[in-house]
């Protein structure tokens, strides 16, 4: 047996159908009135870019890559050389050797 496509429950699936098209719409016009992205990307486009490829690539599943592996130990790398130049150095005056230079901005201690 058919449904009756002008039934009580017809009517009732149309108007929550309406309900939510018009929930939905609200929604869209709020955001894109109250949008802090749009506030960031006009303060900072790069940051906004940086972010969303970095989430993408979380989200894609490329933290667990060998490609990830290879940059973080880079960066930890990158990271940990001006700390152990800044140690050294320190060592190094501490131990009485005064004129040591690590770096092109270094200035040699005074005496």
């Amino acid at each position: 047996m058919a449904q009756d496509p002008t039934g009580p429950e017809h009517q009732r699936i149309l108007e929550e159908t309406r309900q939510l098209a018009d929930d939905a719409r609200s929604l869209y016009d709020t955001l894109q009135r109250e949008n802090p992205l749009a506030y960031y990307y006009e303060q900072n486009p790069y940051a906004v870019l940086g972010a969303a490829a970095g989430l993408g690539y979380i989200l894609g599943g490329g933290l667990f890559t060998p490609f990830t592996r290879r940059l973080l130990r880079v960066g930890l790398k990158t990271m940990a050389i001006p700390v152990a130049a800044k140690q050294l150095k320190e060592l190094a005056q501490n131990a009485g050797g005064a004129d040591i230079s690590l770096g092109q901005g270094d200035v040699p201690a005074a005496e």
